[in-house]
């Protein structure tokens, strides 16, 4: 069938724009005509939208005619040669008219079904699938009630219908830059792809005391991807899709402890497996867990989610890495034993001075190691993370804290003593706030017992200690 223009078929006759749009629907051509008296169209895609409010708009009579109308996939007129000439364009397009023998038995096996549940064909938009996604959504949609049926084969057959009638119509030549606007040279920056927010979560069951693992990770790949962004070369790139599924396939047998060691793991396989990727970065948010004590044991396979998660960044090219460890979300707070006095005053300051008051906080912080040679195992990282994380429960309520500043270099301090893997680390110490609240409006006194919690707006104290 000819192309014609937008302009050429917004001038047909109903007739002619009846015959030219016959097959849109399948075997109703009394739907062109209907969409004919809706002329004039704006675009090709107001026209295909038509079609589907034409389709949609019959009775449910009309709309279980119209998909009746529809041949099954692979069947006996797809057989005989009796398709439409539309369907059968289609249904190779997937692949259908080169079927093996027992591949015929499982579409004719699939009709059936369909014919014996809903007393339909099963209509899906074949040009948008493969022979695979076709059977995964019929297994889905056998699933449906007969209402919730008919819904999904209308929309396909939308989908179906916007597409012949893209087929119908001349596309407008592609506009070229106007002189007013010149293309500009650039270059390609540094970029990075892959996948995020992965959650992970690994049972070990090797032994009676179960252990566990929950993760989110994020892999990003860097390497020569210049092609894929311009010129829209996508050959020898690694799918996203495909990062996820490496990640859970990877951790069942190397995932066995620290996401540190992990993360290499995962950049070792990108990077040898990826014909493009040269480099990689592993990101993790590790929640941690405690066994929950019932009858004053501790638990063999029940668990209890802890406040602070363990974060770590793993990086390489598959042969050196760079690997930073952290801490987040540890939420600690003393009521006593520290004050902010003898700090600048100049006419906005309206702080008074304290010698007493609720010092919290929630530390973020992270930690690089010591260079690893070659020769030497890598640190335990679970271990360290184990001794930092305790040195902080230890060490923040040992002394008076002169400032939250003070607290951060002897934190830093106490940890590069107990911690000798660790080159340097950083703390974030954002101020939560607790303010002593006014009773006295109320003629009760608060002898530094009832406190606002202040969210915002709050300091914050940020810096690294490193080793002198």
């Amino acid at each position: 069938m000819p192309t014609l223009s937008l302009d050429q078929i917004n001038l047909l006759s109903e007739s002619d724009f009846q015959a030219h749009f016959a097959g849109v629907l399948e075997h109703s051509p009394q739907y062109a005509a209907q969409v004919a008296r809706g002329r004039p169209y704006p675009g090709a895609e107001a026209l295909a939208a038509a079609f589907a409010r034409a389709a949609r708009g019959g009775t449910p009579d009309e709309q279980r005619a119209l998909i009746r109308a529809h041949p099954d996939l692979a069947g006996k007129a797809a057989r005989a040669g009796d398709l439409t000439r539309e369907s059968a364009h289609e249904q190779a397009s997937a692949g259908l008219d080169r079927l093996s023998d027992a591949e015929y038995a499982e579409f004719h096996a699939l009709n059936a079904a369909y014919h014996e549940k809903f007393g339909l064909p099963y209509v899906v938009c074949v040009r948008e699938h493969d022979k695979a996604s076709i059977f995964e959504q019929a297994r889905r949609r056998l699933t449906h009630t007969s209402e919730q049926e008919v819904e999904a084969a209308l929309h396909e057959i939308d989908r179906i219908a916007r597409l012949r009638v893209l087929d119908l119509i001349q596309q407008p030549p592609a506009l070229s830059p106007t002189p007013e606007f010149p293309m500009v040279k650039v270059r390609l920056g540094d970029n990075n792809y892959g996948k995020a927010d992965v959650r992970l979560f690994k049972v070990f069951r090797d032994q009676p005391r179960h252990d566990i693992k929950d993760v989110q990770v994020r892999v990003a790949m860097q390497g020569d991807f210049e092609a894929a962004h311009v010129s829209g070369d996508n050959t020898d790139l690694v799918a996203t899709d495909t990062v996820r599924n490496t990640i859970y396939a990877l951790a069942r047998d190397g995932m066995t402890g620290s996401v540190e060691a992990f993360g290499k793991h995962l950049i070792r396989h990108f990077v040898e497996r990826g014909p493009r990727v040269t480099h990689a970065r592993a990101t993790f948010v590790e929640h941690t867990w405690d066994r929950m004590c019932s009858g004053g044991e501790a638990h063999d396979h029940a668990f209890v989610r802890q406040m602070p998660k363990h974060t770590a960044t793993v990086s390489g090219d598959g042969h050196t890495f760079t690997v930073e460890s952290g801490i987040d979300e540890l939420y600690i707070l003393k009521t006593t034993r520290s004050g902010w006095a003898g700090f600048h005053r100049d006419q906005f300051t309206t702080l008074p001075d304290t010698t007493d008051r609720v010092l919290a906080t929630t530390v973020t912080a992270r930690w690089t190691y010591r260079t690893e040679e070659p020769d030497t195992d890598e640190p335990d990282y679970d271990d360290v993370w184990t001794r930092v994380y305790q040195t902080l429960l230890d060490v923040f309520p040992d002394h008076y804290s002169h400032s939250m500043q003070q607290t951060l270099y002897r934190l830093g301090e106490a940890v590069l003593t107990r911690c000798d893997e660790i080159d340097r680390i950083h703390f974030s110490f954002p101020n939560r706030h607790h303010i002593l609240y006014p009773l006295d409006r109320f003629g009760m006194d608060n002898p530094g017992v009832i406190f606002h919690a202040d969210a915002e707006p709050y300091g914050v104290i940020e810096g690294w200690v490193e080793r002198a």
